[in-house]
């Protein structure tokens, strides 16, 4: 009895002291994303992969003119006699013609990439802007990403590991995701951005084939990576 009558005021005396403090004292609410989910469904990434679609056909179109080019030139050498000027003149245009088309597919490959790579990042930066105020609406402090979603993808030991070791959740509550009402946030805001824009699904890009053998490939063609589910 002695004991219970010290420890209370104690109790009380640090209740007080952690209010006056300004520890929280109210239960954290959190909640949870299946961020794969949220890619797949947003109509921002859906016209930013339209708009690469049509960047790949231009580009395609630009490879494929100078490919016939550059093969045209590789042909025309024929027409003249090894070791004459006519013949050294047409294979150096021939040799810089080669160098362009080149610097071209290069240029290609890294344009697709870099425009993949900055409808990854906005896109990123509109889900957390907008998942940042739908939890402030509804009173959440701290929303994770849902790693337990994606499986475990068959591989050895190391891979199986490393899989292991990047998740960062074992269990989460499904009556604590909020996926559906922020993806639903995002597209309504998109479309009320843009109300005149359209987002057809992207269609399977198609890569060149009328490189020839002297050249390097024409630049491949490159899809949208979703990013994996991992907090």
């Amino acid at each position: 009895m002695r004991t219970n009558q010290i420890l209370l005021p104690v109790a009380l005396v640090l209740g007080a002291l952690l209010i006056a403090a300004g520890f929280p004292t109210a239960p954290t609410i959190v909640a949870s994303v299946d961020i794969e989910k949220i890619y797949r469904s947003l109509d921002q990434l859906k016209a930013a992969e339209s708009r690469s679609v049509k960047l790949r056909g231009e580009l395609e179109k630009r490879l494929a003119t100078m490919t016939d080019a550059v093969k045209s030139m590789q042909e025309d050498l024929d027409s003249y006699q090894v070791g004459t000027p006519a013949h050294n003149d047409a294979m150096n245009k021939a040799i810089l013609k080669a160098g362009d088309l080149s610097a071209l597919q290069s240029f290609a490959k890294l344009k697709m990439e870099s425009e993949q790579a900055n409808s990854i990042r906005e896109t990123y930066v509109s889900i957390r802007s907008t998942c940042g105020l739908l939890a402030k609406e509804q009173k959440i402090d701290f929303v994770f990403i849902d790693d337990t979603v994606p499986g475990i993808n068959p591989t050895n030991l190391e891979g199986t590991m490393q899989q292991i070791n990047g998740r960062r959740m074992l269990y989460s509550n499904p009556a604590l995701d909020i996926t559906d009402a922020l993806i639903e946030r995002l597209n309504s805001d998109f479309r009320a951005a843009n109300p005149v824009m359209t987002t057809p699904a992207a269609t399977p890009a198609v890569t060149p084939n009328a490189t020839p053998a002297a050249t390097p490939a024409a630049t491949p063609a490159t899809t949208t990576t979703i990013p994996a589910g991992k907090s």
